[in-house]
């Protein structure tokens, strides 16, 4: 085997060890962002399929993780939002939306808007582990919105 070979080989196994760690659908592409600073991630709850424009456009996945903030470490929750490919390939402008929804509670927190057209994108990590919480996502595109998607709730 050639040493090049071996190369791509080796950098295409850590690739697919670091998806599954994550949790994250095998055909994600690259985010521009970084994920969350986190480790021991886990998912949490059920994920939510989200349909726009008749056809499946999005998962909602809500994570627990070992996480750091302008705090410290901790136990935090955050969420990913992945937009399909047969979404994706539209070529439409869309960006995701994500945040943690808190049982009773407004607004999400970590909220975060993702950059035009990325696949992939994750909240914030906030620390409501000891709250009930579920994932949120939604898709903005063209000036509507997508139906909003939220994970089942984790108490």
């Amino acid at each position: 085997m050639s040493p090049l070979h071996r190369l791509v080989t080796t950098l295409a196994a850590l690739l697919v060890a670091a998806t599954v760690t994550v949790g994250l659908a095998p055909a994600a592409s690259a985010a521009t962002s970084a994920s969350p600073p986190c480790s021991s991630v886990r998912q949490i709850g059920d994920r939510k399929v989200v349909s726009d424009l008749g056809m499946s456009a999005f998962t909602v996945r809500q994570y627990v993780g070992w996480c750091r903030d302008a705090r410290g470490s901790a136990w935090m929750n955050f969420t990913s939002v992945y937009v399909w490919d047969q979404y994706h390939v539209r070529g439409f402008a869309y960006r995701s939306l994500a945040g943690v929804a808190v049982r009773g509670e407004p607004e999400a927190r970590g909220f975060t808007t993702g950059a035009s057209r990325q696949q992939l994108s994750y909240s914030t990590p906030v620390r409501t582990t000891s709250l009930c919480t579920q994932g949120w996502g939604k898709l903005s595109r063209a000036g509507s919105e997508s139906a909003q998607g939220l994970t089942t709730l984790v108490c």
